[in-house]
């Protein structure tokens, strides 16, 4: 994979990455690879030769690289792939709300969701870093809301139970 400096690498301050969830188990990624070979070999034998279309395509998706950041200039997420890369920046401003929870799987991290109008994201970060990133969130925007996500379920389970009471 090429190596491309990452568009935030220049911004002062912190940087605080999101932990990597896209890397694959190796049984998944044999399995991907599986699909791939599947796709050519229908391709081949068959008529439908659009297969092969979509085998690149599938392909080019399990050599995709994801970095997500979270700067002084908002949230940063950054593709690149074989053939092209895309990059997408949330500004601080545009971000209408932060919510925290740990990661219900018990791993340790932290998942983050930042919404902006309708759209959410959802990362995985370090316990450490998410004080320091709703922190960061407070003085860059401070119209942000930050809601903690294991209070609000509680709260909402309380609500329900309370009501099937009834």
């Amino acid at each position: 994979m090429r190596h491309t400096v990452l568009p935030w690498e220049s911004v002062p301050g912190p940087h605080y990455l999101a932990i990597d969830t896209l890397k694959r188990k190796k049984t998944i990624q044999y399995g991907g690879w599986l699909v791939v070979a599947v796709l050519l070999l229908g391709a081949s034998v068959t008529r439908y030769k659009i297969l092969y279309l979509f085998a690149v395509l599938y392909a080019l998706s399990m050599l995709m690289e994801k970095s997500v950041a979270v700067t002084e200039r908002g949230l940063e997420i950054f593709h690149q792939m074989q053939i092209t890369t895309n990059y997408e920046r949330w500004d601080w401003k545009d971000i209408y709300a932060v919510t925290h929870e740990p990661d219900p799987a018990g791993s340790g991290r932290m998942i983050l969701y930042f919404t902006k109008g309708d759209r959410t994201k959802r990362n995985y970060y370090r316990p450490e870093d998410v004080k320091e990133i709703v922190k960061l969130a407070k003085k860059q925007n401070p119209d942000i809301r930050i809601f903690d996500g294991k209070t609000t379920r509680d709260k909402a389970e309380a609500i329900r139970s309370r009501n099937k009471r009834k």
